[in-house]
């Protein structure tokens, strides 16, 4: 039968394991994270701005019960440097941001690859950001409150 010490530390060590394989899941969000954020340099510094217009809204997603699982995405269409007209979708949900700003019909600034002109972003925060800034935030999360909560836990046992 184990005594109190020998669970303490069968505890301790699977605390200790837990925390490793979240900080190894924080490294990797965080690796994620720099690389989406050196897409978005990327075509920041190397792409074309042009003005689009924003033709409607789209629902994307499957349809549940809830609704929670659909989302809304701008279509915008505009004409490169030399004239060829593009089609893209907007990559996240902009019900509250753009939609609420836009219409359809309204211009917006699309920023484009001039060799891949379909690799195109409309140039706001949330289209630009919100992926590489969540992976930093749920990654920077997975590294430090596992630690910092085994390390609370087992101060307090002592």
């Amino acid at each position: 039968m184990q005594d109190a010490s020998d669970r303490n530390n069968n505890d301790l060590t699977f605390g200790i394991s837990a925390a490793v394989l979240f900080v190894i899941i924080g490294v990797v969000l965080v690796c994620v994270g720099l690389y989406f954020y050196n897409k978005v340099e990327k075509i920041r510094e190397n792409g074309v701005k042009t003005e689009g217009t924003i033709i409607r809204y789209e629902q994307r997603g499957t349809m549940t019960l809830n609704m929670k699982d659909m989302y809304i995405v701008p279509i915008v269409k505009f004409q490169t440097a030399v004239g060829q007209e593009i089609v893209v979708e907007g990559k996240v949900d902009n019900t509250s941001i753009l939609q609420n700003l836009c219409e359809s019909g309204d211009q917006v600034e699309i920023i484009y690859d001039p060799q891949n002109p379909n690799h195109a972003v409309i140039n706001t925060f949330a289209e630009l950001w919100f992926v590489p800034l969540l992976t930093w935030v749920i990654g920077i999360g997975f590294i430090f409150v596992p630690p910092f909560t085994i390390w609370k836990h087992y101060k307090e046992q002592r």
